[in-house]
Parts: C-alpha cells; structure tokens; sequence
C-alpha cells in the first residue's frame, strides 16, 4: 500500500458522531450502505463554505480507519504543495476522499489525474470515491468535458447547513462528547460571536474545555469572555 506524506493536520478532532447530520439524513444513509457492501462507488457532495463537507470527509476517513481498512484524506486546496502523484494507485485505498474540488478545476493536470483515477476506481470496482465542492457538478467550471460527465457518474447530495438552533444543538453535543456541559445561553452567545462556521465554533469549544479543565470553571459567558477574549 502506498504512503503518502500530505500536508494535512491530524483529523481526530471530526467523527461522524459529532457531525451534526439531520439536514443530510439520505447522504449519511446511503453513505452507511456503502461502507459495508459497495453498491456505488462514486458520491459527490456540494455546499457553501461551513455546510461541513470537510468534516464529514475527514469522519468518513477516520470512521474507515477505525474498522481497520484504509482511507485517505486529500486535500486539493493544499495542491500547491503536493503534485497530482498524490492520486496514483488510490484505487488501492477503500475509501478515497478528496475535498474541494474547485480548487483544482480548470488546471489541466490535475483534471486528468482526477479523470483517470475515476476510471481505476470503476476498473477496480472495490474503493469508494467521495468528491466536494463548493459548487454543483452542473456549474462547476470544469474544462476537461469527459472528467465534468464523471462527475455526475453517482449520488449527488447537496450539503444543508445549520440553523441557529441546529449549531447549538451540534455545540452542546460536542461539548456533551468532550466531557462539559454547554448551557445554551453560553453555546447562543459563541455563535454570536465568533465566526459562525462550524469548524471555528468547535475549535472553540475545544479551547474551553482545555481552560475549562484546568480552571475547573464552568462554561459561563464571563468565564468564555475571558478564555477567548471577546
């Protein structure tokens, strides 16, 4: 099996138990299917920036590795540091996710390298290719006509974000999972806050259970307003 070495930070942190999945109840279904029998192998997932299409890759890529069986995380905004060798023989993998599309599309090379590991995949049959974008496969400006029908090879889900209540829902549940409790009026005022996509509130909630822990405070405004210097 091929190593490679990719600029990416560890993905413990995302886990389909704390991505927040009832706006995308068919996706994560069909997705369950597939890790254990393959029945479609191609899966691309769209949505605006914060919908949570790199958390649920990066959990679909430690869900993998936690059975045993090898997947791989890429991700194509980072393609600057890496060349598109990254793809070759990732039809090895059972699980191949790359993440952000749009940042490669219209680059030649990439494109190609992109369409060729889709034919391995479908020659091979037994890995399972998930694909995001910020954009629909439909208006994705895609300059390679034979790669932009590949695309639309498989299950298409658009990514629904959070309302409000959704976010401090998915909050208190990973607050819950790091061993704190976040009381809504607290969970209501980082979302206020703070940038309001889901990565930047949970890299949040994991600073003040670390200042949390060591402070034995609870998770009080003030003490939040202190810890994050709002």
């Amino acid at each position: 099996m091929q190593q490679l070495s990719l600029p990416i930070h560890h993905l413990d942190d995302e886990t389909l138990e704390n991505f927040y999945g009832d706006n995308n109840l068919l996706l994560l279904n069909s997705l369950h299917k597939n890790f254990q029998q393959l029945q479609q192998p191609f899966f691309y997932i769209w949505g605006t920036t914060g919908s949570g299409k790199s958390h649920l890759l990066k959990a679909v890529t430690n869900y993998i590795s936690s059975e045993s069986r090898h997947s791989i995380y890429v991700p194509l905004s980072k393609y600057a540091y890496f060349s598109t060798a990254v793809l070759d023989n990732l039809e090895q993998q059972d699980v191949i996710c790359l993440d952000d599309l749009q940042a490669v599309t219209g680059n030649h090379d990439w494109e190609l390298a992109i369409f060729d590991l889709f034919n391995r995949v479908k020659e091979k049959n037994t890995a399972l290719l998930l694909i995001s974008s910020n954009h629909s496969p439909t208006s994705l400006p895609v300059k390679l006509p034979d790669l932009a029908s590949r695309l639309r090879w498989g299950e298409i889900y658009q990514l629904h974000p959070l309302n409000e209540t959704q976010k401090i829902q998915a909050l208190q549940q990973n607050a819950h999972q790091l061993g704190i409790e976040l009381p809504e009026e607290t969970a209501n005022f980082l979302i206020k806050r703070l940038d309001r996509d889901m990565h930047s509130l949970f890299t949040a909630v994991a600073k003040l259970d670390k200042a949390s822990l060591q402070a034995q405070r609870k998770l009080t405004i003030p003490f939040v307003k202190e810890i994050l210097r709002l």
